[in-house]
């Protein structure tokens, strides 16, 4: 009975979709050129946050949805997979094209008629950047459908207080039961609304109701099978939000009820759904607030004054730049003045330029004297001639093809004339979008500065990120590990949870599958040598091999982790640290016996210690034994040869 329930289990696989599309102008002119999975989020392209996350998360298979940019997006995830990014070991991705689909809804509407999705699943919409263990939630959902058949969603939303940088944007009113099924619901938006009318029946029908507004959308949303056939059976549901109203509008027509689920304490989901959005969630990440989610330090250098910068950046003393982020190969000019801007990689900043508030995309040049400021967004390949002013405006390299309107800048830089809408704010004259003016103003400096200090360390002329070496975090690493695995052996969790805090900790810390085997091994060993009050040491350390052999399993799987393994047991032996008689043979013995490590690997590992120190004292024993065996096994197979 048990081996038929594993291979169900097995069957299961746990799945997700992500669109990748935002079928809108949010972000044009640069999404012309960039497909928006791939915008960097400090140099790193969106999509690869959002896989990680959901690796991370424990799904096994994602479809990764797209209209626009295909190829560039296969490219990308061909290149993660030949690289051995961290997500490839534990899930698969499959890009899923229909360059006919032009909504949310289509998308959804063609993976249903191409019947990829079994069961429960996790939709995420275009940008998600997130922490939330999505297996918990899952189960949650699972839950909810046995309590409630008709149970097509869980939506995600995050707790956004006063004064969070995402509050404003997407907010949410809500209405639920004491069950948090949904009875109302209201995307605010960024809209001005004073007013609220709630239908006088969620009062009448329900004897408890709250009504929370201070949510806002984390854009993960926990699916039931349904979903897929009620964008199918409905064309005029173009977004989420559009089957979230027609759901609790004809609720019992439909079939389908809405239920929410609200992240509190240091959960976190959000999307890059604006230029606004993309400002907050880069601080965020900034600030190490999405963890495990982090910069990628082995590709970014990180000065005083909150600036990020890629490899192979320079910035030479005369430049001033705070509260921005430059991408890779980024050359900057003398006297140029950078502030709360994004510049892409590749760019060229000639002398004397100012760039504020703005972003400029990758391959641009913008010559001297320029000025940019004032939320302009420059598009890839833009040439700015010498002088050239730019405010409030969106600014392309090609001369617009489709009839909207512009001002020729130069031969490579085209202004879309913008027009004031009735607030007053500047949108374009062919789009429902606008330009968003960018603050980044309410970051704050973790390094105390002198007055005099014009935010730069480096005493040389120019600065390189090849002259600071990457950190190393293996210290760090090896101490959440020891805090992950004491804790869960104190508190009995299960093991599987304490290999996902230690693949989180593998991201956040950028440390090699060789590093990670090597240190989650030596912590084991390491736990071994503290033996508690009024506990006989080998049984102890016989408790804490047997609790820990999932973990061991997981992580010396091959040649190459058992010398990881080896290696571990003698860094740890040989550190200082005292330990018991027989301690190396004890190890290595219930190593060998429950098939961690091999006969052949431990003595090529013995064969290459250190011949005059005393550690080879401690494992000759144990590898004379062994190699007895295996001449005793050797004569046995020649007797049974002659006879």
């Amino acid at each position: 009975m048990s081996n038929k329930s594993e291979i169900i289990r097995k069957e299961k696989v746990v799945q997700s979709i992500v669109i990748a599309d935002t079928f809108t102008d949010e972000f044009v002119p640069i999404s012309d050129n960039i497909p928006h999975a791939l915008l960097p989020i400090l140099n790193k392209p969106l999509v690869d946050y959002t896989l990680e996350f959901l690796s991370l998360g424990g799904i096994e298979e994602v479809f990764l949805f797209c209209s626009v940019h295909s190829d560039e997006i296969k490219q990308h995830v061909d290149k993660c997979i030949k690289n051995g990014d961290g997500w490839t070991l534990t899930m698969k991705v499959n890009v899923t094209v229909s360059e006919s689909c032009q909504s949310f809804g289509d998308c959804l509407r063609d993976l249903d008629a191409r019947g990829l999705l079994r069961g429960e699943f996790v939709l995420l919409e275009p940008g998600v950047l997130s922490n939330v263990p999505l297996l918990s939630l899952l189960e949650k959902h699972s839950e909810i459908v046995k309590a409630d058949k008709y149970a097509a969603m869980t939506l995600i939303l995050q707790e956004s207080g006063i004064g969070h940088r995402g509050r404003g944007l997407e907010d949410i009113l809500l209405a639920t039961d004491s069950l948090n099924r949904v009875l109302f619901y209201k995307n605010l938006g960024s809209r001005k609304t004073k007013k609220i009318e709630f239908p006088m029946d969620i009062f009448l029908e329900n004897s408890s109701i709250s009504i929370l507004h201070n949510l806002k959308d984390s854009h993960i949303s926990i699916c039931s099978s349904s979903v897929l056939p009620l964008f199918s059976d409905n064309f005029d549901f173009q977004t989420k939000d559009d089957l979230i109203r027609g759901l609790l509008m004809n609720e019992e027509i439909l079939e389908g009820t809405i239920y929410a689920h609200v992240l509190q304490g240091s959960l976190f989901g959000g999307a890059v759904s604006s230029w606004r959005m993309y400002q907050s969630l880069s601080q965020e990440l900034m600030k190490k607030w999405i963890h495990p989610l982090t910069v990628t330090r082995n590709k970014n250098r990180v000065l005083k004054n909150n600036v990020v910068i890629g490899a192979g950046t320079t910035i030479p003393n005369s430049a001033k730049i705070s509260r921005s982020i430059l991408g890779a190969s980024v050359s900057i000019g003398h006297n140029v003045t950078v502030e709360d801007s994004f510049i892409f990689s590749d760019t060229k900043i000639q002398d004397d330029v100012v760039i504020t508030h703005s972003v400029i995309a990758s391959n641009c040049t913008i010559k001297s004297d320029s000025k940019i400021s004032l939320g302009s967004i420059i598009g890839t390949n833009t040439v700015l001639e010498n002088g050239t002013v730019i405010e409030n405006a969106l600014v392309q390299s090609k001369q617009p093809d489709n009839g909207d309107e512009y001002v020729k800048l130069g031969n490579k830089a085209f202004e879309l004339k913008v027009s004031s809408d009735d607030d007053g704010d500047s949108v374009l004259s062919t789009t429902s979008k606008k330009p968003y003016r960018l603050h980044i103003t309410d970051i704050e400096s973790d390094d105390e500065e002198d007055d005099d200090s014009d935010g730069f360390s480096d005493s040389e002329e120019e600065l390189s990120y090849t002259q600071s070496p990457v950190p190393d975090d293996t210290k760090l690493f090896f101490s959440e590990v020891i805090d992950s695995l004491t804790r869960g052996f104190d508190d009995n969790l299960l093991c599987d949870n304490l290999i996902l805090e230690i693949n989180s900790s593998r991201y956040a810390y950028n440390v090699t599958v060789k590093e990670v085997n090597f240190n989650v091994v030596k912590a084991i060993l390491s736990m071994s040598l503290r033996e508690p009050i009024g506990v006989q040491y080998f049984s102890h350390l016989s408790r804490l091999l047997s609790y820990f052999s999932p973990v061991l399993k997981n992580y010396i799987r091959n040649e190459a982790a058992m010398l990881d393994c080896l290696q571990a047991l003698e860094d740890v032996a040989t550190s200082g640290e005292s330990f018991k008689e027989k301690w190396v043979i004890a190890i290595l013995q219930h190593m060998y016996n429950k098939d961690y490590l091999a006969e052949d690997i431990i003595l090529e590992w013995y064969r290459n210690l250190d011949t005059d120190g005393k550690f080879v004292e401690h494992v000759k024993p144990f590898a004379d034994w062994l190699q007895e065996a295996e001449e005793a096994s050797s004569d046995d197979e020649d007797d049974d040869d002659s006879d």
